[in-house]
C-alpha cells in the first residue's frame, strides 16, 4: 500500500496511528479532568433535588468545589478511569479513522465530502465505545460521588453530602461495582455511551478533517501548528454540540444509583419533561470548555507524534 507520497507505510502503521491518538488524548484528559468533574457535577445535580441549586453553571460550580474541597477535589476525581478510557477508546476511534475512511471510500478520487467523513466518524465512534463503558461508568460514579470527607468519615460536600462514600478511588470503584452488579452491571448506560460516541466522534473527526481541507484550499494554510489548532478547536465545539443530548442522558443514567430511570429512552423523556428540549443541552458550556481546549491540545500533540512515528499528518 502507498501513503500517497510514493513511499511505503512503516511496519505496524495502524498501530502507530492508534498509539499516537491514545497517548496524546490520555495525557490531555489528565490536564483537563477538572472540567469533566465540573460538568458531571452540573449534569448529575439537576436530578438530585436540593443539590441542583448548589451547582448552577460551570464557573460557579468550579468555584464552589474549590472553596469546599480544594484543588484536589477539583483535579483528581475519576482521573485514573478517564486516562484508561482515552488511552483505549480515543486511540481506537481516532487512530482507526483514516484506515476506516480508506476502507469505506478508498476508491473515491479527491475529497469525499463532509457527510461521508461524518459517517466514517460515526462508525469508529460507535464501534469502539462499548468496550470502554465500564471505565466511563466508574469515572462518572466517582466524580458524582466526590466531596470532602468529615472527621466521621461522612461526605460533607458534593451531591452525596451526609452519606458514607462508596469508593476510595477509581480502582476500588471497579472492584466494588463488579462485585455488586456483576460484569453486566458495568455496562449500564452503554446505549447512551454508544450514541454519544457515535454523534460526538462523527462530528469531531469530520469537522477536523474537513476544516483542514477547506483551510488549506481556501485560506492558503499549510500543515502545521496553526492549522492543527484551528481545526482541533472547531472539532471540540462540534463534538460538544452534537453529543450534548446523549451526554446528559449518559451522565444521568450512570450517576443514577436509585434506579430512577429504566433506560435510555426513559431518561431522555424524563430530561425533556423536566426542562423542555433545551434541557438536553444542560452542561454544554462545561462540556465545550473541556472539549475545545482538550482537542486543541491533544490534536496538536497528536499531529506531532504522528510525524515522529512516521505515519504523517492526520487525514492529509
Amino acid at each position: 500500500a502507498s501513503r500517497g507520497d510514493g513511499t511505503s507505510p512503516p511496519k505496524a502503521y495502524v498501530f502507530r496511528e492508534v498509539a499516537a491518538a491514545g497517548f496524546t488524548n490520555s495525557w490531555a484528559s489528565c490536564v483537563w479532568n477538572f472540567t469533566d468533574v465540573a460538568k458531571v457535577r452540573v449534569q448529575a445535580a439537576s436530578s438530585s433535588g436540593l443539590a441542583s441549586a448548589q451547582y448552577q453553571g460551570f464557573g460557579p460550580t468550579i468555584a464552589r468545589i474549590c472553596s469546599e474541597e480544594g484543588l484536589r477535589g477539583l483535579l483528581l476525581p475519576g482521573i485514573v478511569a478517564s486516562c484508561m478510557r482515552d488511552l483505549l477508546y480515543s486511540g481506537l476511534s481516532i487512530g482507526m479513522y483514516p484506515a476506516m475512511k480508506q476502507q469505506l471510500f478508498g476508491n473515491e478520487t479527491g475529497d469525499i465530502g463532509l457527510l461521508r467523513k461524518f459517517a466514517t466518524g460515526i462508525v469508529t465512534g460507535a464501534l469502539f465505545s462499548g468496550i470502554v463503558n465500564p471505565a466511563d461508568l466508574v469515572k462518572i460514579r466517582v466524580q458524582a460521588e466526590a466531596g470532602r470527607l468529615g472527621p466521621s468519615g461522612m461526605l460533607e460536600t458534593g451531591l452525596r453530602a451526609g452519606h458514607l462514600p462508596q469508593f476510595a478511588n477509581s480502582v476500588h470503584a471497579f472492584v466494588v461495582m463488579s462485585r455488586t452488579h456483576g460484569v453486566a452491571g458495568l455496562f449500564r448506560g452503554c446505549s447512551a455511551t454508544v450514541a454519544r460516541a457515535a454523534l460526538g466522534r462523527g462530528a469531531q473527526l469530520s469537522s477536523y478533517d474537513h476544516s483542514k481541507h477547506l483551510l488549506k484550499k481556501h485560506a492558503g494554510m499549510k500543515e502545521g501548528v496553526p492549522l492543527h489548532m484551528v481545526g482541533s478547536f472547531l472539532s471540540g465545539l462540534a463534538f460538544a454540540t452534537a453529543s450534548a443530548p446523549a451526554d446528559i442522558v449518559k451522565t444521568r443514567l450512570m450517576a443514577d444509583t436509585q434506579g430512577k430511570y429504566r433506560g435510555f429512552a426513559d431518561c431522555l423523556a424524563g430530561v425533556v419533561k423536566e426542562g423542555g428540549p433545551l434541557a438536553l443541552f444542560r452542561g454544554w458550556t462545561p462540556s465545550a470548555a473541556r472539549l475545545a481546549p482538550h482537542f486543541t491540545l491533544s490534536g496538536v500533540l497528536m499531529e506531532q507524534v504522528r510525524s515522529l512515528v512516521g505515519v504523517g499528518y492526520f487525514a492529509a
